[in-house]
């Protein structure tokens, strides 16, 4: 199993939003570099960054601080947050990333998502999928789609997209159990290689996941408030 901690960035400060909710928003006096270091040698392999003022408004203001991480880290990378085209993706490959994470892209510019999956191919390339009440959030979870789940998941999958994550904004940030059926059938939907994050802060959680047989979980807010010892949840998991 993946567990696959979260760094959010706002003018380089690691933060937690509230059910996706700018206004509501903790800052944590963290240094993301020193943090990746802790991480690595406890054994974990992959993080997962999200540039959320990219994801408001497509243009990325926390490059400078991702440049450090990629720079100073050997945990691969996945990164999100303002990757609407193959110019952005090109250039997160360029600095050195695993993976990248298209969101609004996938329902606004789905040729630009195609376009970098043929160039990099599937492995590379995650659909970020923000559920809020059934609906998709794109924006920075700002603007609801009229596309449904299911219908992205089609959608992408047709153009050989393997890989999905899905958020359930109801539940990010709360530390309130997840949504397991909601989860789980997402998870059904979209195949083994599904990641799920939003509301998972208790070691039970990841418990109930990986009997779903969901193998790769983001974790963010319960990491920082010690409610989740990733240590001790990788020794368990």
């Amino acid at each position: 199993m993946n567990l696959i901690p979260a760094i959010d960035l706002i003018d380089g400060e690691v933060v937690r939003l509230f059910k996706g909710d700018y206004s509501k928003k903790t800052v944590y006096n963290i240094d993301p570099i020193k943090l990746t270091e802790q991480w690595n040698e406890i054994g974990i392999k992959r993080i997962h960054i999200v540039d959320l003022q990219g994801a408001k408004t497509g243009n990325q203001k926390n490059l400078d601080t991702i440049k450090n991480i990629i720079n100073l880290t050997n945990l691969k990378i996945q990164i999100g947050g303002g990757i609407r085209n193959f110019s952005v993706c090109k250039k997160m490959m360029d600095l050195g990333v695993s993976k990248v994470i298209f969101g609004t892209a996938a329902i606004e510019s789905p040729e630009e998502v195609e376009k970098s999956l043929k160039e990099y191919g599937h492995e590379k390339i995650i659909i970020g999928v923000d559920i809020k009440k059934n609906k998709i959030r794109t924006n920075g979870w700002e603007k609801e789609s009229s596309l449904s789940p299911e219908e992205l998941i089609d959608n992408m999958t047709k153009i050989g997209i393997k890989e999905f994550m899905f958020t359930d904004v109801e539940k990010d940030g709360t530390l309130s159990n997840p949504d397991f059926s909601f989860l789980k059938n997402l998870f059904d939907k979209a195949g083994n290689k599904t990641i799920v994050a939003g509301g998972i802060s208790k070691i039970d959680h990841i418990k109930i996941l990986k009997n779903y047989g969901i193998k790769n979980i983001v974790i963010g807010k319960a990491i920082y408030e010690g409610q989740i010892n990733l240590k001790v949840a990788l020794q368990n998991v």
